[in-house]
């Protein structure tokens, strides 16, 4: 029997563009996210909470535009790392 990483290796191996689009995709939704100033992403944060692994993280410790704009940067490296997968991959 295939284990999951066996199959999820077969399924890259027949469609290579699939982490480039996906990269390209989360990018443009974090972009969004910046751009219209999502209440429900940047907002109603529990002030308690210091994990930098979320945005309520960096919105207690930065501010929410801070934030915002740390989150965009990160979104346009995600975009630009899918556009260079794309290419190194065609």
């Amino acid at each position: 029997m295939d284990t999951l990483k066996d199959t999820v290796q077969d399924y890259y191996n027949q469609y290579p563009v699939i982490l480039p689009l996906f990269c390209i995709a989360v990018g443009i939704f974090f972009l969004l996210a910046c751009i219209f100033d999502w209440n429900w992403m940047f907002g109603d944060v529990n002030t308690t909470t210091y994990n930098l692994k979320k945005i309520d993280g960096l919105v207690n410790m930065f501010g929410r535009k801070t934030a915002r704009i740390l989150t965009g940067i990160g979104a346009v490296f995600l975009i630009v790392l899918g556009i260079g997968l794309a290419i190194i991959i065609i």
